[in-house]
């Protein structure tokens, strides 16, 4: 008798912020499954094969080629800026800005995203 496979899948969404450092990626990142989205405060010097390592200890196969989101619809981004307050633990944008150094501009509103597919095995009860 063959077992059926079952996957879950997930989409990475790893932010890049203002548009002075649109090379720099922010260390925070989400996982947006089936329930939602996760917020996710990585280390300072995090590296993108540093979290694909770490997701894939977690079971996680992650597509290598990314595709480049820019400008978000706005409840999207609404959604995505609200996540990424909540994991940064962002008291106040002007905090914020004082911090990232951008002069108001409070964390570089992210608005680009470089986002990977992702699956693994589905758990059975």
């Amino acid at each position: 008798m063959s077992r059926q496979r079952v996957y879950e899948y997930a989409r990475l969404w790893v932010p890049l912020y203002d548009a002075a450092a649109l090379a720099v990626l922010r260390p925070v990142y989400l996982i947006e499954a089936a329930d939602g989205f996760e917020g996710i405060a990585a280390e300072k010097n995090t590296t993108l094969m540093g979290l694909f390592n770490d997701l894939g200890r977690r079971g996680w196969r992650i597509e290598a080629t990314a595709q480049r989101v820019s400008h978000p619809s706005p409840e999207f981004q609404m959604l995505i800026d609200v996540t990424l307050d909540e994991a940064d633990h962002a008291v106040s944008p002007d905090e914020v800005a004082h911090a990232v150094g951008t002069g108001g501009d409070p964390a570089g509103v992210v608005s680009e995203f470089d986002v990977y597919g992702m699956r693994r095995r589905g758990r059975h009860a």
